[in-house]
């Protein structure tokens, strides 16, 4: 079920998703959520939004929801020490919002890939229906405790939020 009426892109990237193994679905939350964090969801998909002069671009942040911007590097260093843990190694770190060390292999990118080909509201589309599966501690197959990103709002609020951004 689908809160927002969606593409079959969107739908078909949840389901195909789903699929994956937890280690897999946590680099896409790592990879995507990397994206977030440096504002690089947006209108125009640029790499470097603040370096661009244009005042219609519409960028998609935790702040756009009325969240503080840290909760992402805060949940970034969560998914890498989660990251570590699933794969017994140490070799990810969080540095400035990134996380670095995260090995992605060819299932990966094509996912990720599949992402990167998403509108700008297929993408929030998307955020909308991870947030509510993490928040609601079913993204994952494994229970794994999933730190929350409000406490004042749930997934379902913070997706309908997402939702009102769309252009």
């Amino acid at each position: 079920m689908y809160i927002t009426e969606t593409t079959s892109n969107v739908r078909n990237l949840i389901e195909e998703l789903e699929k994956k193994e937890d280690i897999n679905k946590l680099k896409f939350l790592i990879y995507i959520f990397g994206l977030l964090n440096n504002d690089q969801i947006n209108t125009d998909n640029e790499l470097n939004p603040s370096l661009v002069e244009k005042d219609d671009m519409k960028i998609f942040n935790f702040e756009s929801i009325g969240l503080s911007n840290n909760i992402c590097t805060i949940l970034l260093q969560y998914f890498s020490m989660l990251y570590n843990n699933m794969t017994n190694t140490k070799d990810t770190y969080e540095d400035n919002g990134n996380i670095i060390g995260v090995n992605y292999d060819k299932e990966d990118k094509e996912i990720i890939s599949k992402f990167e080909k998403l509108k700008f509201n297929e993408k929030l589309d998307l955020f909308s229906e991870i947030i509510i599966r993490y928040d609601n501690e079913t993204y994952f197959d494994k229970k794994i405790t999933n730190p929350l990103f409000n406490l004042r709002l749930s997934g379902f609020e913070m997706a309908k939020i997402i939702r009102d951004l769309k252009i």
